[in-house]
């Protein structure tokens, strides 16, 4: 959460979207509105929305982002998913562990490399890069859409084909 703020400081006219898993919703508020202080960051750039469980929901708060700050050690799974195909740059830190790496994984598949970070620093710096360069994000927004029509991400068909084959090469073996 400290590198997210210390994103937010620095891009003007900014605020960070959180969505709230956790059933106390209040105290998760006052958890980040005490970082936030602490860091010198107005409370009210901060903005926090309850869970819900409808997918149109989820996708329409996601849609309104300029950028995605991913998680870590923990990054995105589907999230990140339904980030890239809504052509929405994405800031991650790549780590050592399998959970750590996801986010990264999938960004490489559709071939973009901006928003790719191997430090906290390198983090800041992407996040602050793509929030004040609007170019560089309709840049990213651009190969994310196209990559629709070129990445293995996307293809489900030649996905499902690799697994059959992957199951015939399991059974022929176990004979």
């Amino acid at each position: 959460m400290r590198r997210q703020l210390q994103i937010l400081q620095a891009v003007p006219n900014s605020y960070f979207l959180i969505k709230s898993i956790k059933a106390d919703q209040a105290a998760l508020e006052a958890f980040f509105r005490q970082m936030a202080e602490e860091m010198g960051v107005a409370g009210d750039r901060l903005r926090f929305l309850p869970r819900v469980p409808a997918e149109t929901v989820h996708r329409a708060n996601l849609a309104i982002a300029d950028v995605v700050l991913d998680t870590f050690p923990y990054t995105g799974a589907t999230t990140t998913l339904e980030t890239l195909w809504m052509g929405i740059p994405l800031v991650t830190q790549v780590g050592e562990q399998f959970a750590a790496r996801n986010s990264y994984t999938m960004l490489k598949n559709v071939g973009v490399e901006a928003g790719i970070a191997w430090s906290a620093e390198e983090y800041v710096e992407w996040g602050i890069r793509l929030g004040t360069d609007p170019a560089l994000r309709q840049q990213i927004s651009w190969q994310l859409q196209r990559s629709r029509h070129t990445s293995p991400l996307w293809n489900a068909r030649q996905f499902t084909r690799d697994l059959e084959a992957a199951y015939e090469q399991m059974w022929q073996r176990s004979r």
